[in-house]
């Protein structure tokens, strides 16, 4: 229900509610309500704003001058009679019909569950890039709860990676990724909103919502062995990996496949999954908490472009141009 009150009555019970909480100004106790201090402050100041009556105590309710009464969608059913009319006048009945058909389609494609497949090549190499430089988060907008799952990268060099995923994410989950430029950054994103998805990634795979901490490899996708695994490792070398030319004393160039990351627990899953499918794998701890795990010479990298292989266009052009390089430099 939302309620309408006298100013004097909001005074008084916003006050105490900033009191109830701890908070020293309407900005503090809009963050602990978890509303927008926009809301908080139309709630306040606009004499003609309802609110939800869910935030009065119930001891002091009778204390407030109540001028009205409204159901929580009221605002939403009388919006919807004006634009019936509208559309009903302007276009004829059998537009309504044709918009409501499409609008409950929609509705029930929304409100299906959604069964993760962790047996899909697809969706394991989709995890492995979400482990890599991927996000899941709730985020609060206009009083409403959005999901969103999220995907970053170099503005310019994973731009045709980015785009691989977009085509990913609407074969796996029928859902349209936005691109967003952050040139501030240098970096550009995707991100798509899918409420069941995300509550399923969390719940069942223990993914965390928000900031990545003891980031893992989920033991139901690393129970099935390196012929699923593979498709994880390769999302992660295609997001927190690299490929470049090293030297040996002698100054001769090797090919290096390396992935570095604050996260040592995932780290070193995939250093033990890499060693016991016979590569041969180097394993650092470096500063600030970072892990990298290295793959040295020609047989090394060959291995890894046989059995794991990468979808980043970035990282295949490398891997062309640079052993193309090196095959012609090497002595006949």
């Amino acid at each position: 229900m939302r309620i309408l009150i006298t100013k004097k009555s909001k005074k008084y019970l916003f006050n105490l509610l900033k009191e109830r909480h701890g908070a020293r100004s309407y900005k503090e106790l809009a963050s602990q309500l978890k509303i927008p201090f926009k809301t908080l402050q139309d709630w306040l100041y606009e004499e003609l704003r309802y609110f939800p009556s869910k935030i009065v105590p119930p001891e002091i309710f009778d204390n407030l001058e109540i001028l009205d009464k409204q159901k929580d969608n009221w605002g939403m059913i009388e919006g919807g009679k004006k634009t019936y009319k509208i559309i009903l006048k302007k276009y004829g009945l059998q537009e309504i019909r044709k918009r409501q058909t499409k609008g409950g389609k929609k509705s029930k494609r929304k409100n299906q569950p959604f069964t993760l497949d962790i047996t899909n090549p697809l969706f394991l190499e989709f995890y492995g890039i979400l482990l890599g430089d991927g996000w899941i988060g709730k985020y609060i907008y206009k009083e409403k709860i959005n999901f969103l799952i999220g995907i970053s990268g170099h503005l310019k060099l994973d731009r045709d990676f980015l785009i691989y995923c977009q085509m990913n994410i609407q074969e796996l989950f029928k859902r349209k990724a936005y691109l967003k430029e952050k040139p501030k950054y240098n970096a550009l994103e995707i991100n798509f909103s899918h409420k069941s998805f995300l509550e399923e990634l969390n719940r069942e795979l223990g993914f965390p919502i928000g900031k990545k901490i003891n980031l893992r490899i989920s033991k139901k996708i690393a129970s099935q062995g390196y012929n699923r695994l593979k498709h994880v490792i390769r999302g992660i070398f295609d997001t927190d990996g690299s490929f470049y030319l090293d030297k040996t004393p002698s100054g001769k160039a090797y090919p290096c496949i390396s992935i570095e990351m604050k996260a040592p627990i995932l780290i070193g899953q995939v250093y033990e999954c890499l060693i016991s499918e016979g590569f041969k794998v180097n394993f650092q701890q470096r500063n600030f908490g970072k892990c990298r795990i290295t793959l040295k010479g020609r047989r090394q990298l060959d291995k890894w472009m046989k059995e794991i292989g990468s979808s980043n266009p970035k990282h295949l052009n490398k891997i062309k141009t640079l052993v193309t390089q090196q095959d012609n430099t090497a002595p006949s």
